[in-house]
């Protein structure tokens, strides 16, 4: 018998309830990366994912959420744009502390509730 009450990241939650409801699934676009506010590489992986092009899901642990979407560049502005995150990351990486997440230009930011729902500005 496997424990359902094991404690499991927001993010991982969120991508396990979308598997089995098709509603909660559409309303993140094809491609989503879900990545929880606590991990100690989410700036990392969510820069990462956001200069390839992909959407990012931060996860907050009360199931809030930031949807960030990033502006589809012409194919040779986002390859240099994506060296210049790469440079950039480089060049923090012998700096003591964490880094902060970088955001391509033209990204697009929308807070979301617990169901996914975006929130009223």
């Amino acid at each position: 018998m496997t424990d359902t009450n094991r404690d499991i990241d927001p993010a991982t939650a969120r991508v396990l309830a979308s598997i089995d409801d098709p509603a909660l699934a559409s309303r993140y676009p094809d491609r989503t990366h879900f990545v929880s506010t606590e991990s100690p590489n989410q700036s990392e992986m969510a820069t990462r994912a956001l200069f390839a092009g992909d959407p990012v899901v931060l996860v907050y642990p009360d199931g809030r959420e930031l949807l960030i979407t990033p502006d589809h560049a012409h194919r040779v502005a986002a390859l240099l744009i994506a060296a210049g995150a790469l440079l950039g990351r480089l060049l923090k990486r012998g700096n003591e502390g964490g880094t902060a997440m970088q955001l391509p230009p033209g990204a697009r930011i929308e807070a979301r509730d617990s169901a996914g729902l975006p929130l009223a500005a």
